[in-house]
């Protein structure tokens, strides 16, 4: 098997994984940015993502959960007081709401995984933008995001080697 190498190649091999797959990637994807949130609520959110009897009622219960850190998290419409920290663990909990949600699994392709991957990387870039003075810094920021989409790719790969 080619290893996952390219953005092309992430989403193709992301594409081809059944719905229950993704979410098990994808929640692999969540568990190496919780770093970025407090929240036990997105940590039980993965945990029951990457399981692999997940039913119904626990992804349900696990949504409502998760989307009330959402709410929690989201920025105010007031920008000048926008926290990155709050911005990151905010993607955080959206990645975590895909990930859990109930979908409909007639639809032959699902793009679950992907969606939780760019999530993910928001979630790292605003982790990396520093504000402690008048304007934002994004100086770390392009170095985090390739960190975070290696880290992708190693896990993708990892997983498919694994199946």
């Amino acid at each position: 098997m080619n290893k996952v190498a390219s953005g092309e190649a992430f989403k193709i091999s992301l594409s081809s994984l059944s719905l229950a797959r993704q979410r098990q990637i994808g929640a692999r994807f969540i568990a190496n940015v919780l770093d970025l949130t407090d929240g036990m609520c997105t940590g039980q959110a993965q945990k029951i993502a990457e399981k692999s009897d997940v039913s119904t009622e626990e992804l349900e219960q696990a949504y409502r959960a998760v989307r009330a850190v959402y709410v929690a998290t989201h920025p105010q419409s007031d920008l000048s007081a926008l926290d990155y920290r709050q911005q990151a663990a905010h993607f955080v909990a959206e990645a975590c709401m895909v990930c859990v949600a109930p979908t409909y699994e007639q639809h032959r392709t699902h793009h679950l995984a992907e969606k939780v991957a760019g999530y993910c990387r928001m979630a790292r870039i605003c982790s990396s933008i520093q504000h402690e003075e008048e304007y934002p810094k994004f100086v770390d920021a392009e170095a985090s995001l390739k960190k975070e989409i290696d880290a992708q790719y190693r896990i993708l790969n990892e997983f498919l080697e694994n199946r």
